[in-house]
């Protein structure tokens, strides 16, 4: 059986630009009875079936809406910046596959008043940098500058040694979001990110 998430992203926020920078999340081995498996390849399972069991989730203090496989666990945090007289929050919210075989996260970072869209070019692009360099391994496959909503965003995908890490950042205001989906090579869905990322929305 399959044994859950031992931990969330190690989050490491920078003050200059407004970076936002992690590890890539380990997930844990298992093994599978095999008549389990058996079991499940003989049922035929359309995609509408595939998303019936998610859930819907408004966060009220991030201003947003998106769908998760079950309902998010929650980590809030404020860490103060060095030499600045501003704290920075940050909000991530991290939902599994009851099969564990994909993660689904929402992070939104609050910066300072100073950080703002005028920076948003600048900002996403030092975040991206900011998860290549966390590993040697870390390789980009594509990052693409974006409009969501009327803000500016980039849709990226990074790999390492067979995982992957999908996703999008928008930068909104002095808010940072961070949408993304991380699974191993064998078990990428297309069409269960795409549901993820375009259930994605900002809200007033």
């Amino acid at each position: 059986m399959y044994k859950f998430i031992k931990s969330l992203y190690c989050l490491r926020l920078l003050s200059t630009v407004g970076l936002v920078s992690f590890s890539a999340m380990s997930l844990a081995n298992a093994t599978i009875d095999e008549q389990v498996v058996a079991a499940v390849s003989k049922k035929t399972v359309t995609i509408e079936e595939d998303f019936q069991s998610w859930k819907n989730f408004h966060s009220v203090t991030g201003k947003c809406r998106v769908a998760f496989p079950q309902a998010p666990e929650h980590v809030k945090q404020n860490m103060t910046l060095e030499e600045d007289e501003y704290d920075m929050q940050y909000d991530v919210y991290v939902a599994a596959e009851k099969n564990k075989h994909a993660v689904f996260m929402v992070l939104i970072a609050q910066y300072p008043p100073y950080v703002n869209e005028s920076n948003a070019e600048l900002s996403l692009e030092c975040f991206l940098n900011g998860i290549l360099t966390q590993h040697p391994n870390n390789q980009l496959v594509f990052a693409d500058l974006i409009d969501i909503q009327g803000y500016k965003g980039m849709d990226f995908f990074i790999k390492t040694k067979g995982v992957f890490f999908k996703g999008r950042a928008v930068m909104a205001g002095n808010s940072l979001y961070l949408v993304a989906m991380e699974c191993e090579e064998a078990h990428y869905k297309d069409h269960k990110f795409n549901y993820f990322i375009n259930s994605f929305q900002l809200v007033k």
